[in-house]
């Protein structure tokens, strides 16, 4: 017979992650209102959680909430892109649907502002890219280094530096696509332009 032995989460830790969950929800509802109405007073009151609960989590207050409010909408967005990604069939196709849930993300009155513009700003820039860039990043050099092994791009093509652009112009992308929506699909059309470029072999 054989034995199945299954790994629980300790209540107390499930609990942990609960109250930390509910008080990053509760920053993104408010930051979706007005970032400066994302206090410490209004995030408790929002939250139902005392000061005290709070800083046990977030000992630095204000600045760890928002930095953990904006990997949690970066891993949001990752998911979504691998979601659609998944029904894609081609390797550019897989770049397209990543870009496609980037814009989408990018329209949402309650997160694109954040992720794209006000978010980064908070956290600041870093030398390391965030959940949601490397997560881009990584499923780029995938997809580039897919096609250069199926011969459908110049075999001499610098995956990392290639994939490099596509998330740092799908970023820029994302930018204006907060501010704009209307321009999402123009990007992306573009986007399919460009990637029909590199099909092109010398």
């Amino acid at each position: 017979m054989t034995t199945i032995t299954t790994t629980k989460t300790p209540l107390r830790e499930r609990q942990q992650q609960r109250v930390r969950e509910d008080l990053i929800a509760a920053t993104l509802d408010l930051v979706a209102d007005d970032l400066a109405a994302a206090t410490i007073d209004r995030i408790t009151a929002e939250s139902g959680m005392s000061r005290a609960t709070l800083y046990s989590h977030f000992p630095a207050g204000r600045d760890d909430l928002l930095r953990a409010a904006y990997e949690a909408v970066g891993s949001t967005l990752l998911e979504r892109a691998r979601q659609r990604a998944a029904t894609a069939d081609t390797w550019n196709g897989r770049i397209l649907a990543y870009a496609a849930a980037m814009l989408e993300f990018s329209t949402d009155p309650r997160l694109g502002a954040f992720y794209n513009v006000s978010g980064p700003h908070l956290v600041g820039f870093r030398a390391e890219r965030g959940i949601g860039s490397q997560g881009f990043f990584d499923a780029f050099c995938e997809q580039l280094d897919l096609a250069v092994s199926l011969g459908a791009v110049d075999p001499h093509l610098d995956v990392e530096s290639t994939a490099t652009l596509l998330a740092g112009s799908l970023r820029d992308a994302g930018i204006e696509t907060s501010r704009h929506p209307e321009r999402a699909t123009a990007f992306l059309d573009s986007l399919g332009r460009l990637l029909t470029g590199l099909t092109t072999r010398p």
